[in-house]
């Protein structure tokens, strides 16, 4: 299909084209920030890396800043998939299983973990940074506390005012060790990843959920 400009045929743009196009400017995106840091990075070098002109990444992304948002939602959404998944069968999997599959998929092949520990950073400095870090984490800690809830529900007995008042309470410690996870392996590197996995492992299957 064509639209008709100013007497000649131009190409309709897909929504295939559309989305193919962000992921290339997100994958160009997180190979500035692993290399240069995000303060480091302008628009002009994550143009550059993804092979477009600026007016072409312009009319995906205004700023840095949003284009951090789609990459953060991007890397996020096969993470949020684990619990999805954990409450959907026939048993809700147990907590020491879905967190300790999270911190691998946060660590293993993931590029984004560096640029997670910058933007986390950035925010204890930049309100800009801290209103956005602070609206994913509150998307996760919902997401956390739907999939504990269910959990305590089919596997504990537990009625869904208390399954979810105690998923609450819990929550917010369970995201702090995914966090140190990863800021340990980042900082210190594979050994660190194993050693933290371990005993997160161990933790979480002592814990009486």
């Amino acid at each position: 299909m064509v639209i008709r400009f100013f007497g000649g045929d131009v190409p309709k743009v897909t929504e295939e084209h559309k989305s193919a196009m962000r992921a290339r400017i997100q994958d160009a995106a997180l190979a500035c920030f692993a290399r240069r840091g995000f303060a480091g990075a302008s628009m002009a070098d994550i143009v550059k890396e993804a092979g477009l002109s600026a007016g072409a990444v312009y009319v995906y992304y205004a700023s840095k800043a949003d284009l951090m948002i789609d990459v953060a939602r991007r890397v996020m959404e096969p993470r949020m998939a684990v619990l999805e998944a954990a409450k959907s069968g026939s048993e809700v999997t147990a907590p020491a299983e879905v967190f300790v599959e999270l911190i691998d998929s946060l660590l293993i092949d993931n590029p984004f973990a560096s640029v997670m520990v910058q933007v986390w950073g950035e925010s204890s400095y930049d309100t800009d940074f801290a209103s956005f870090a602070g609206g994913i984490f509150e998307s996760l800690i919902e997401e956390f506390t739907v999939y504990l809830a269910a959990y305590l529900q089919d596997q504990r007995g537990a009625d869904a005012e208390t399954a979810r008042v105690r998923a609450s309470v819990m929550v917010p410690g369970l995201l702090a060790m995914i966090q140190g996870a990863v800021v340990q392996a980042t900082v210190f590197g594979e050994p660190s990843r194993l050693r933290v996995r371990t005993g997160i492992e161990a933790v979480l299957s002592s814990v009486d959920f």
